[in-house]
């Protein structure tokens, strides 16, 4: 279990209401960035779109996110619903022609483009043609020369930014020069929000992308590696319910999610959170909560979908042992059906039964009810356990 945290400063409209923000790269608990990279700009990504939730952290706002060129690769940011999203580029970095063309298909995919610090000459036009907007840093623009780069800039159609705005003097002059949008000390420092993150599962994440970049894999590999981490499954499941994906049915399994997926956005899920750095779970928890899955699957009724269901309940039976908060705010990041809830909040419906019944096997309860209804092999608790055994030393080092 992990701290993960994000800076957040408001952007604000003409009439000084907050309508995006920039989310910045913290490390820790501190009020300034200690690196600006492509792992930077990936783990801000993946802590507020995929850990806290954008909507926990700009609500319905906008949120601007520094990326480098190495992360325009559309196959990455594709994860991130578009219409939430403002791609934030430095103009001194490289952007050859590829990853013009790039920028040019996510901008057209709908992402907003913005540029930082932008003054206005022949290798700055490529990207001053693509953005949506242009932030102006005030400490970079002397006062006196404000007005004509306004100027400059204002034959281009995009929406100027007043950046690190600190004296009401300042906001004076650009609210004079006509000013989109407005972002500084003078109205708000960036704020550190912090949130708890299931710590990644280094094994699972480095097994997953050797399967996902082998031709040879085929998509029951891709799911055989998924379902033995809680952290990639926790992050695959969320992320397959999410308005990203906007799709007309909840997702309740692996196996599920893996096939709506497909291979392309498992490998550039597995790669984000590859960039973000990785930790090593529990060994004893996570063999535990991988026969309990391994367990439920097999109890479970022949039927379409009724085994995967099951091991997902059995995996996410454990996430509050993991997080050490309550299963029940865990899960409402992860909108499951109301079956699923049921099972793993209440024990009940089928799954629910499943769930009783491998947790009695578990702990050696052989007189329970849910036991004597379903009557499982005598050994059924053993091949489950036997299962995780082999699945723990697949993941081992070497």
């Amino acid at each position: 279990m992990r701290t993960v945290y994000l800076g957040r400063q408001p952007i604000f409209n003409r009439d000084l209401k907050p309508v995006a923000y920039e989310l910045l790269y913290r490390s820790a608990n501190k009020d300034y960035a200690d690196r600006a990279d492509v792992r930077a700009s990936a783990a801000v990504l993946i802590n507020a779109f995929l850990e806290m939730g954008v909507e926990r952290v700009v609500g319905k706002a906008r949120a601007f996110v520094h990326v480098t060129p190495e992360l325009l690769d559309g196959e990455l940011l594709r994860l991130f619903e578009p219409a939430r999203l403002v791609l934030q580029l430095l103009p001194d970095e490289d952007f050859d022609d590829a990853a013009l063309a790039r920028l040019d298909r996510l901008r057209a995919a709908g992402y907003g483009i913005s540029v930082d610090d932008l003054l206005v000459h022949e290798g700055t036009l490529p990207l001053l043609e693509r953005a949506h907007f242009v932030k102006v840093d005030l400490a970079a623009v002397p006062a006196q020369e404000l007005a004509e780069h306004v100027a400059q800039l204002r034959a281009y159609p995009v929406a100027l930014v007043a950046e690190k705005v600190e004296t009401h003097e300042q906001l004076a002059q650009c609210q004079a020069l006509g000013f989109d949008l407005y972002q500084g000390y003078f109205f708000a420092r960036p704020k550190i929000v912090a949130g708890r993150a299931l710590g990644q599962d280094r094994l699972g994440v480095l097994q997953l992308l050797a399967v996902l970049h082998d031709p040879r894999s085929e998509l029951s590999d891709v799911q055989a590696v998924v379902q033995r981490s809680v952290s990639l499954s926790y992050r695959l499941l969320r992320y397959a319910n999410s308005a990203a994906l906007n799709l007309p049915r909840q997702i309740n399994s692996i196996a599920q999610a893996a096939v709506i997926l497909g291979q392309r956005r498992l490998r550039d899920m597995a790669t984000l959170l590859a960039l973000t750095g990785l930790d090593d779970k529990p060994s004893e928890l996570m063999r535990t909560l991988l026969a309990r899955a391994r367990c439920c699957a097999n109890l479970a009724p022949p039927g379409r979908g009724n085994a995967e269901t099951a091991f997902t309940v059995g995996l996410f039976s454990g996430l509050d042992a993991l997080l050490d908060r309550p299963l029940d705010a865990l899960l409402n990041d992860l909108p499951l059906s109301d079956e699923v809830r049921a099972a793993l909040l209440d024990k009940q419906g089928s799954f629910g039964r499943i769930l009783e019944a491998a947790l009695a096997l578990e702990q050696g309860s052989f007189d329970s009810d849910a036991l004597a209804a379903l009557d499982p092999p005598a050994d059924a608790y053993l091949a489950a356990l036997d299962w995780a055994n082999q699945a723990m030393v697949s993941l081992a080092p070497g």
